[in-house]
Parts: structure tokens; C-alpha cells; sequence
């Protein structure tokens, strides 16, 4: 074999390489991406369940929430610190869940629920629920809102906000 043939087939094999591993790159970063989503879905997931099991074990703040229904502020000290304990553990997880969309690290479809979830408790109506119930839970969440916004990075403020139908000045 000549030198320019030689030259060519080790040229030849040096492409293939290059397209073979190209290749097993893309498929290794879209497993990557497939396992990144699925742990940050499972984790939100997890986030959910662990408030629900605290909220559904804790007869004392079932109570403070029913007992101030009407006007959260008018609550005990004791019954406004647990509301907005409930609350701002809400709030977090939502803000995860906005910051995981924005990253693209998040099924769409977990996120549209969870937009329905955040709508449903600004008070828009959720099937057989009564207006007035509806209008009860935004009361409550724009009451924790207006005291617990400040934690939260300006993206997912200015989300919870637009839901709220409130117009800030920045």
C-alpha cells in the first residue's frame, strides 16, 4: 500500500471513529437528560406527598385553617404561625417546581398540574367547589402571599403574582 492510500483508509477510520463517538455521546447525554427529569419529577413528587402526610396528621393546624376560614390574619399568633408554615411549604415546593420548569428539567405535564393546583388555590374554581370556598383559599394564600413573597426569587414572585392578578412596580 502506498502511502497516499494508507493515508486515506487511517483518514477513513479517523471520520468513523469520530462519527462513532459523536454518536455514543448523543445517546449518553439524552439517558443523561431522561435520568435528570425522572429524579426531578420523582423528587416534587416526594415533596407532595411528605406536606400532604403533615398536613393529614395535624389536627391542630386542620383546626387553625378551618377556624380562620373567613380572615387569616384575625387568627391567634399560634394558628398564623402554622398557616404560614403550611403555606410557605407550598410555596417552595411551587418555586421548585417553576425553577425546574424554567431549567427544562421538568415533564411538562407535572408543571401544567401544578400551575392547575396554584390556579385552583388563587381561587379560580375547581369543578363542584363552591365560589365561596374558592374565594376563601385565595384570601388564605394571598394573605401568606403577601407575607412570605419576599423569600422567593423575582421569577417565581413575579408567577405567583400574575396568577394572583397582582400588578407590582418593579
Amino acid at each position: 500500500m502506498d502511502s497516499a492510500k494508507l493515508n486515506d483508509w487511517v483518514q477513513g477510520v479517523g471520520i468513523f471513529a469520530l462519527v462513532a463517538s459523536l454518536i455514543f455521546v448523543g445517546i449518553e447525554v439524552r439517558q443523561n437528560s431522561i435520568a435528570t427529569r425522572s429524579a426531578t419529577n420523582a423528587a416534587v413528587k416526594d415533596a407532595f406527598r411528605e406536606l400532604n402526610l403533615v398536613l393529614a396528621s395535624s389536627p391542630e393546624l386542620a383546626l387553625a385553617v378551618t377556624s380562620n376560614a373567613e380572615n387569616p390574619a384575625d387568627a391567634s399568633p399560634e394558628a398564623r404561625f402554622q398557616m404560614l408554615a403550611m403555606w410557605r411549604a407550598l410555596f417552595h415546593i411551587w418555586s421548585n417546581v417553576h425553577r425546574q420548569h424554567l431549567n427544562g428539567t421538568l415533564d411538562p405535564a407535572l408543571y401544567e398540574a401544578v400551575v392547575q393546583e396554584v390556579s385552583m388555590n388563587a381561587g379560580k374554581t375547581g369543578g363542584t367547589e363552591s365560589v365561596d370556598a374558592a374565594e376563601r383559599r385565595a384570601r388564605h394564600m394571598r394573605w401568606a402571599w403577601e407575607s412570605e413573597r419576599f423569600i422567593f426569587n423575582s421569577d417565581f414572585q413575579m408567577f405567583i403574582d400574575g396568577i394572583l392578578g397582582i400588578e407590582r412596580e418593579f
